[in-house]
């Protein structure tokens, strides 16, 4: 556009400068046609690239960014608590004692029960626990429910605990925040019973999803639900 306004003021000035003499030969139509040619060259430069920049604009104002960011129309429970996820489906690190009644089948949202109304680990064995999750198939998960030991007076709840997911079971990324690496550490639960809902910084599609206690009350002992929606959505 500056070049433009400046060939049309250039253009300008030859006319007053061509107009003298072209009144005295009275040739004035020859004389202004070669004054302006200059400006029609440029006049056809900026045409092609008013064309560009109205293209552009039109791509930009109407076309979609593409974004890798997932979403769930409507975010609910996998079925952790309603049994919609199968027994086989859940596993851990160990189970207190090994017994199956302190096992990872016990970790279902709510359950009441049975002997210990959550997965409890061996802590003399296992340092490091974790309870895991098949979903299936790929799916969205957007956060978690989480609970303590619901039964007799053993106050046993996981007060801060790790996530990481994975679509085989073998490969796992930890949950970060934005801009770490470094992975992150949700505040647990503060007693037996109240649910404790974590949503994470951001949704992820996965097939496996695994829960990490690192700091607990008198046991890492646990009741979860997992929230999200099927990738499809």
């Amino acid at each position: 556009m500056k070049c433009l306004l400046i060939a049309i003021f250039a253009v300008l000035a030859q006319c007053c400068l061509f107009a003298a003499a072209a009144h005295d030969n009275g040739d004035c139509d020859s004389v202004l046609e070669a004054a302006l040619r200059p400006l029609y060259s440029q006049l056809d430069v900026f045409r092609d690239q008013l064309d560009v920049v109205k293209a552009c604009a039109h791509v930009s104002c109407c076309t979609k960014a593409p974004t890798d960011v997932l979403e769930c129309t409507e975010v609910g429970p996998f079925g952790m608590e309603d049994g919609r996820i199968p027994d086989a489906n859940i596993t851990a690190s160990s189970m207190w004692s090994n017994r199956a009644d302190h096992g990872p089948t016990r970790a279902r949202l709510n359950l009441q029960a049975g002997m210990a109304s959550a997965w409890c680990n061996d802590e003399a064995s296992d340092p490091d626990p974790w309870i895991q999750v098949d979903m299936g198939s790929n799916v969205i998960i957007t956060g978690v429910i989480t609970q303590g030991r619901g039964d007799g007076n053993w106050p046993q709840w996981v007060t801060e605990f790790k996530v990481a997911y994975s679509d085989d079971g073998q490969d796992w990324t930890n949950v970060t925040d934005d801009g770490s690496s470094a992975p992150m550490k949700f505040p647990g639960n503060s007693d037996k019973n109240t649910h404790v809902t974590t949503t994470f910084p951001k949704a992820f599609q996965a097939r496996f999803l695994r829960i990490l206690p690192t700091q607990h009350n008198t046991h890492s002992s646990m009741r979860f639900e997992v929230l999200g929606c099927n990738s499809h959505e």
